[in-house]
């Protein structure tokens, strides 16, 4: 029962975040703030899938113990894509509260962000 469950929920999740995310970029026009929020939709959602797909895959057949290394591999990129998903969260701040500058902010998320993707290594 839960594989099922989990299996339809994951699949809702996915459709509709990748969906809205594609419709948020195609009809975002001038406005960088609106596609820069359906990038990371779109980011998020996919990251996700690489998770979730063999996830669901996992408890529909053998078992979550046949697919560590889909599983594993599944994580990690989750976690590289939720790292540029903050990412782009931080240009959604410069762009909505109109900030300039900041050289020094901006090479700090980047390396940080560098950082968690090497620490995140598989």
């Amino acid at each position: 029962m839960q594989a099922i469950v989990e299996t339809l929920f994951d699949t809702a999740y996915l459709v509709s975040v990748i969906t809205i995310g594609t419709l948020m970029i195609r009809e975002s026009k001038n406005n960088t703030q609106f596609r820069l929020f359906g990038c990371m939709a779109v980011v998020l959602g996919a990251g996700d899938a690489f998770h979730l797909i063999p996830r669901a895959t996992a408890l529909c057949t053998t078992g979550l113990d046949n697919y560590t290394t889909a599983l594993g591999m599944g994580k990690w990129i989750t976690s590289v894509t939720m790292t540029v998903f903050y990412v782009l969260l931080y240009y959604v701040w410069r762009q909505r509260y109109h900030i300039g500058g900041h050289k020094a902010l901006t090479a700090a998320v980047y390396g940080l962000a560098g950082l968690r993707i090497v620490l995140c290594k598989p």
